[in-house]
């Protein structure tokens, strides 16, 4: 018993700490079934239950020191003993020495079809979309001109605005668990305008990522993680990698009479992002589990004009399976 106390507030503790460049944001890197504790492999026979429930409160510090915090309800449910449908929609609250800004985020709806089900080994497919129901185009009353906003860059913003096709593959084995996992942008729709012209009045504007009417490249993930188990305790360490497939773009302008708009590549937005990450659950009961989960990188891109940098993160949460 005190073991586990010991383990269970080592792992709280720590993971207050823990440093991450957010990927959960983007989507794919947890849809579905991918990233999830797992709780078969010391079970033979047994079945987890079809349905849950989950809500999780993340907090973060973004680009240039944005205040992001997040709570997240989902829920799961079991159409079948092998097909599922997951639905997650946050609530994001961002600020920042710019200003502040909260809204709805972005929708993510999966599907779940669980190919092999056994108590040793699984294989789960996962199929979805991230909907824009977040903003990219909030901003804040222009201090001079109080008759119009100035717009925030992305690290403030609630919503990536692309509608995102989500597709992945989960291969358990024992207590070893890989995924691959691919994020296609169907459609660009980012509406942001920031531009570090119009703060004028706040030199520190021109620290963030310039992102006008962003076009995000797709991403390819591949995750690997294992299981280890101590009674109600259950602890997944892991390795998650993110490659970037293209370089980003965005609205520049030339400087000239007139001014004309041109798109511009952003540089060194192609790449890969290599965290280590870890999952905690403790189960109190037959229905009720909280979890934490955390992660830091070991490798990252140059730039990261969508405002998903993380520079501290942590989640936190509560289970309910029936």
């Amino acid at each position: 018993m005190r073991l586990r106390i010991l383990l269970f507030g080592i792992c709280a503790s720590t993971s207050l700490y823990i440093l991450a460049q957010g990927c959960s944001d983007a989507g794919v890197c947890s849809a579905g079934t991918i990233g999830q504790i797992h709780l078969l492999s010391d079970s033979a026979g047994a079945a987890e239950p079809r349905h849950y429930a989950r809500l999780q409160y993340g907090f973060g510090v973004g680009e240039q020191g944005v205040s992001i915090m997040q709570v997240i309800p989902e829920l799961s449910l079991g159409l079948s003993q092998r097909l599922s449908v997951q639905l997650k929609v946050p609530y994001v609250s961002a600020s920042g020495e710019l200003g502040d800004n909260a809204g709805v985020g972005d929708a993510i709806l999966t599907g779940s079809y669980r190919f092999v089900n056994e108590a040793q080994r699984g294989l789960t497919g996962s199929l979805g979309f991230r909907l824009p129901t977040g903003k990219t185009d909030a901003g804040v009353p222009d201090a001079v001109q109080s008759f119009r906003d100035r717009a925030l860059p992305m690290p403030y913003q609630t919503g990536l605005g692309t509608i995102d096709l989500l597709a992945g593959i989960e291969w358990r084995r024992g207590r070893w668990i890989a995924a691959v996992a691919y994020q296609h942008v169907l459609s660009q729709g980012n509406g942001n305008t920031f531009t570090a012209l119009e703060w004028a009045d706040k030199p520190e504007a021109a620290d963030y990522f310039p992102a006008a009417q962003l076009r995000r490249a797709n991403d390819a993930v591949v995750r690997l993680q294992y299981l280890y188990r101590r009674h109600r305790l259950a602890l997944q360490p892991g390795m998650l990698a993110i490659y970037h497939l293209g370089n980003d773009t965005r609205l520049d302008r030339l400087q000239m009479v007139p001014l004309e708009a041109i798109r511009a590549t952003i540089d060194g937005s192609q790449g890969l992002t290599l965290n280590a990450t870890l999952d905690v659950r403790y189960t109190l009961n037959e229905h009720w589990a909280l979890e934490l989960s955390g992660g830091t990188p070991l490798v990252t891109r140059d730039n990261r004009p969508d405002g998903l940098t993380r520079a501290l993160v942590l989640n936190s949460g509560v289970r309910f399976t029936f």
